[in-house]
């Protein structure tokens, strides 16, 4: 279930999937959103929650990123502030660059 972006908008949607069934709601985008990720997991704390870094988002990240001279301190942020309004599960165009930074450092990310 897709939650929609405007935030009480969103919240009736994420209610309306639980009534229905749904295992796992998915807030997307996600990156401007945190408020919806939030109350949606503060209402719903028993799903499983995703959120999904559009590639809108991640080109604007990576831009910001790749300028700053500090990459991976900016990648990491923009995915841990996912994971710290509520996700649960994060899908995002870095995973790769992730999984690569993670493993350089036993599998721990830190800023």
């Amino acid at each position: 279930a897709v939650v929609s972006t405007q935030s009480t908008g969103g919240c009736l949607t994420a209610e309306r999937d639980v009534q229905e069934g749904a295992d796992i709601l998915m807030v997307k985008p996600g990156q401007f959103y945190l408020d919806v990720v939030r109350r949606v997991k503060d209402a719903h704390p028993d799903h499983l929650l995703a959120v999904y870094q559009v590639s809108g988002e991640y080109v604007m990240v990576r831009n910001y990123a790749e300028s700053s001279g500090k990459y991976e301190q900016v990648v990491i942020e923009s995915v841990c502030s996912l994971k710290r309004a509520g996700a649960d599960i994060i899908i995002s165009y870095f995973t790769p660059e992730l999984l690569e930074m993670m493993s350089k450092c036993n599998g721990v990310l830190s800023l």
